[in-house]
């Protein structure tokens, strides 16, 4: 049986000249593909195009499209840099939750993705841990860093979707939101987390110890 060649006399389903197709590579381009022509327009057959491959020779480095998306969400995340801009833990928060927003916004086509699927991946407990980890670090309640990060991550979610859904900036707004939030949980737990707020930790797995 002949194998096919492509005009350039590369062999149909290799990787490009001088590259190695690997599972990075694979989902580095399906994230800059999603980006370019939207989530709606993205499919295996796409991206096989888009790397001059055959959609089998994508298989060999993931299982399905599910799969897939998974890993483009769990890459973008852990791209995420937290801000090491001094100031007390309150600052820290409202910082983060601005430099996270305008992180979303830049890449608005894998936003809604990032959105949908970071729960349910290692991206969202792994930013979890980073983010109580360096309150903790400051002497924060880990009860209280918790909650935080569900507080500020709450704000931003609510925004970046009205932002994508309405196209119009909520940059005021948002921030005067994510203000109030945050003073509110800082004045809430300014001696110790109410107990409530303790039950309703642990119920969601997470030691406050």
């Amino acid at each position: 049986m002949s194998t096919v060649h492509t005009a350039s006399g590369r062999r149909r389903g290799a990787p490009p000249a001088g590259e190695r197709l690997d599972q990075a590579a694979v989902v580095t381009r399906a994230a800059a593909l999603i980006e370019e022509r939207g989530r709606a327009d993205f499919s295996l057959r796409a991206l096989a195009a888009d790397l001059d491959v055959r959609p089998s020779a994508l298989y060999n480095h993931i299982g399905n499209v599910d799969e897939l998306l998974t890993a483009v969400v769990t890459a973008a995340v852990a791209e995420f840099e937290l801000s090491d801009a001094p100031g007390t833990w309150d600052e820290w928060l409202l910082t983060i939750g601005i430099e996270m927003r305008t992180w979303l916004l830049e890449r608005p086509q894998l936003a809604s993705l990032i959105l949908e699927r970071a729960g349910s991946t290692t991206a969202g407990p792994d930013l979890l841990r980073r983010v109580t980890e360096r309150l903790s670090a400051s002497g924060v309640d880990r009860t209280v860093a918790h909650m935080a990060w569900h507080v500020v991550y709450t704000v931003v979610v609510g925004a970046v979707q009205q932002d994508l859904a309405r196209r119009v900036s909520t940059d005021g707004t948002f921030e005067a939101v994510l203000a109030i939030a945050i003073e509110g949980l800082a004045a809430t737990t300014a001696a110790s987390p109410p107990p409530a707020m303790r039950k309703l930790v642990r119920s969601h797995g997470f030691s406050d110890r």
